[in-house]
């Protein structure tokens, strides 16, 4: 019998920018429908939620900002993606923890998930 861990893939980290962007946009709409997750997922940390949707709506700005070239703002919003990097990490692993009891809330999460397939 073979059994399944679910895990949220953590590409994330080591993408660039209009890749991020997008993904980072994709997970945030996610979040954002709060029918798809129970409260207790965000007991944790009660700030987190709003913190990463904050951060995520100044680097949607931000990014649009620096397609016109300003290097000020393209090293702000490079520094504002390595905060949100620390955020998705935090929140990856909240769901990976709720994952446990309810496996659906990866797919929902728009999260890309990795199926590992343990023994045969």
């Amino acid at each position: 019998m073979t059994s399944q861990c679910n895990r949220i893939l953590r590409h994330y980290r080591n993408v660039a920018p209009t890749k991020f962007h997008t993904f980072n946009q994709r997970v945030k709409t996610a979040l954002a429908e709060k029918t798809r997750f129970p409260d207790w997922i965000w007991t944790a940390d009660a700030t987190l939620l709003p913190s990463y949707f904050s951060a995520s709506d100044k680097h949607d700005a931000l990014y649009h900002e620096s397609m016109l070239g300003s290097k000020l703002v393209i090293a702000e919003r490079a520094l504002l993606q390595a905060q949100l990097i620390v955020y998705l990490d935090e929140i990856a692993s909240l769901l990976e923890m709720a994952a446990v009891r309810t496996p659906d809330i990866l797919v929902a999460s728009g999260f890309d998930v990795v199926k590992e397939r343990r023994g045969r």
